[in-house]
């Protein structure tokens, strides 16, 4: 045996001398041109076509190619027989190289799967006639993302044989740790989950959560962002959004609004009814079916309360508030024309003599200078 003394050169030996070098990495830059050309037509394309659809096609072409290229390489290697029969730990040499290059092709096949996943969730805007929301179908499509590339990791590391079991056992203990640290983002993520099973609201709609009113500008996994009618963006946590109280006022499509107006109690209230109930039957800013009805509600103090209630078709503040407006105006102009009166809120104030009880005198010199004289 040779002792090493420190000045011998050291000669560094290749590791599998069979593999042709020169004609793997001929086929290697000749994939990654392709590759890189394939991404610029497949951006060309989005530029054309549809987005999805570009990006699935990209897709395609990169796994078609990532197999031509495992093909082209195996057989160049001439390493057939090993690929079927490729068993064991790691080695260096040409295991190595086709393990790679499988690792490779898992990631790839991975990516096409998530597109053509994203093509049958997310590819028609069409939802109408659809049992799941846009919202859902986004959120799904995150899951399986999510799955895929977990699988396609299991897979590499069972191909390069790294035990599972080991890295199971640590991502529990670190999992525990993590839910520890951070229990209020995990509550909002599971929060976030239930909204997108119950679906209380969609992007667009016009609700009120708690105190907070406006319309929904984002659905993520941890928080709801709405607009209220102020154009202040407010950011809510999912698991406070789904502990409050929440109002939609879009999701059936139109919206009853109530307007009160009182007559006075010399007035006959089946003749304001009707003045008033013609005098709104054809604006523009209400809907026709159903109908608007006029009711009396109650003996107001000074008159008889009649309430309006109308209906608005795709309901937004606005269109809320210009409704009340015209109702209010052909009300109020329809009850000068046929003399039906508002009354001001009125009081009636009556004297009471006192008869029995006690009366203060006055402390003042005057009185006391009276009561001696009396």
């Amino acid at each position: 045996m040779t002792e090493y003394t420190g000045t011998e050169p050291v000669l560094l030996t290749p590791l599998q001398s069979d593999i042709p070098v020169d004609e793997t990495l001929a086929v290697i830059a000749a994939a990654m041109l392709a590759g890189v050309g394939i991404w610029y037509v497949g951006t060309l394309l989005e530029a054309r076509f549809r987005a999805v659809n570009a990006k699935l096609a990209r897709s395609l072409l990169l796994l078609v190619l990532a197999g031509g290229v495992a093909v082209v390489l195996v057989q160049r290697w001439g390493a057939t027989g090993a690929l079927v029969s490729m068993t064991g730990v790691l080695e260096f040499g040409l295991n190595t190289a086709l393990r790679i290059l499988i690792t490779v092709f898992l990631f790839v096949a991975a990516h096409t799967f998530t597109q053509v996943v994203k093509r049958i969730l997310l590819g028609n805007n069409r939802s109408n006639g659809r049992a799941t929301s846009e919202h859902q179908r986004r959120i799904f499509f995150y899951i399986s993302q999510v799955v895929i590339y977990i699988a396609a990791g299991v897979a590499t590391l069972s191909l390069w044989g790294i035990q599972i079991s080991d890295l199971l056992l640590g991502a529990g203990v670190l999992g525990i740790i993590l839910g520890l640290a951070f229990q209020s983002t995990l509550g909002s993520i599971l929060a976030g989950f239930v909204l997108m099973l119950s679906r209380p609201f969609e992007i667009g709609d016009w609700v009120r959560i708690g105190d907070h009113e406006g319309f929904i500008t984002e659905i993520s996994i941890n928080h709801v962002r709405l607009r209220n009618l102020d154009g202040e963006h407010v950011v809510l946590p999912n698991e406070a959004v789904s502990n409050r109280t929440i109002i939609n006022r879009s999701d059936e499509g139109k919206l009853r609004h109530t307007i009160e107006v009182g007559v006075d109690y010399d007035v006959d209230p089946e003749r304001a009814e009707a003045i008033a109930r013609e005098a709104i039957s054809d604006l523009d800013e209400i809907m026709s079916h159903p109908a608007p009805q006029v009711l009396p509600v109650r003996f107001g103090d000074s008159a008889v309360v009649l309430e309006i209630r109308v209906w608005i078709d795709n309901p937004t503040p606005q269109r809320k508030w210009r409704a009340a407006q015209a109702v209010i105006y052909a009300v109020k102009t329809a009850f000068n024309q046929e003399d039906v009166k508002i009354p001001f809120p009125q009081r009636e104030l009556t004297g009471r003599h006192e008869d029995d009880g006690f009366r203060i005198l006055d402390s003042s010199p005057e009185s006391d200078s009276q009561e001696q004289s009396d």
